[in-house]
């Protein structure tokens, strides 16, 4: 029984995105897309990370548990919760907003 060789670290420089159906003998070579995106072309970041500054928040593994229990019970996202308790915090303290970036598309319907 031989040794596997190892797995490289990082798959990235071996991915390639190319047509669905193989290219016949007599047309010329297609250009390959990359997972870097040589090309310039790609899907690129969405309209509210744009509008956006992402923040990290680290939160005790029980009380974000009781987080999502809260907002499950009430059929809310957990990042409204969060928006609606620095907006609270922030009118205390008298700083202005906005805080919540508006979404580019239409609301989503609710599940039920």
């Amino acid at each position: 029984m031989s040794k596997r060789a190892a797995a490289p670290l990082s798959y990235a420089a071996s991915l390639t995105v190319g047509p669905l159906a193989a290219a016949s003998p007599t047309t010329p070579e297609q250009p390959v897309m990359t997972n870097a995106g040589s090309l310039g072309q790609g899907r690129g970041r969405r309209p509210l990370e744009e509008a956006a500054d992402p923040s990290v928040l680290y939160l005790h593994p029980m009380g974000k548990k009781a987080l999502r229990l809260y907002a499950v019970e009430r059929g809310v996202k957990v990042h409204d919760l969060l928006l609606e308790a620095v907006e609270i915090w922030a009118s205390s303290k008298g700083l202005a907003g906005p805080w919540r970036v508006p979404s580019a598309g239409p609301p989503r319907r609710q599940r039920r």
